[in-house]
């Protein structure tokens, strides 16, 4: 008897500390409630929104797709999706923090400035070279079952052409 009621105590220190561990809700309450919409909100008041807007909208994204998930008990994808959510809401916090600083550049790559002029192109916008395109196209070879020989002759001229 009395080890019974030894073993009938330790059943719920030991459910609780399995549960917090990070199983099933008690998990998403830590992980996604927690810990990703604290690091969302804190990316917000940041200013990703303007400075990161791909991570801040990833992450918000992330975290909402988490909050689905965990509605129809898909506990480990919802874990997933609130960890991605927590990684991108710190890397735009990062970022939008770098850009009100003034240590980041702001423009996307590869977006030429009105004073830089692409490569390929004039000054005015319009593609380099005279306008226009010729080729020619021509295939010999043996056709059909009686062995006639035939040839395909072709002539390209675009753009400009009189």
């Amino acid at each position: 008897m009395l080890r019974t009621t030894r073993f009938v105590k330790l059943i719920p220190i030991v459910v609780a500390a399995a549960c917090t561990a990070g199983c099933g809700p008690f998990g998403y309450l830590k992980k996604v409630a927690k810990e990703s919409t604290r690091a969302v909100a804190d990316a917000e008041a940041a200013g990703a929104e303007e400075n990161a807007p791909y991570e801040y909208w990833g992450s918000v994204t992330y975290l909402e797709q988490s909050k689905i998930l965990m509605g129809y008990s898909e506990y480990e994808r919802s874990f997933d999706y609130g960890e991605r959510a927590k990684q991108l809401a710190e890397e735009a916090k990062k970022k939008a923090e770098m850009r009100r600083k003034g240590q980041m550049d702001q423009r996307a790559e590869g977006v030429a400035t009105p004073d830089e002029v692409p490569a390929g192109t004039t000054g005015d916008g319009k593609a380099a070279g005279d306008g226009k395109a010729s080729g020619d196209a021509k295939a010999s070879g043996s056709t059909g079952a009686g062995g006639a020989k035939g040839e395909v002759k072709a002539g390209v001229s675009v753009g400009g052409g009189k």
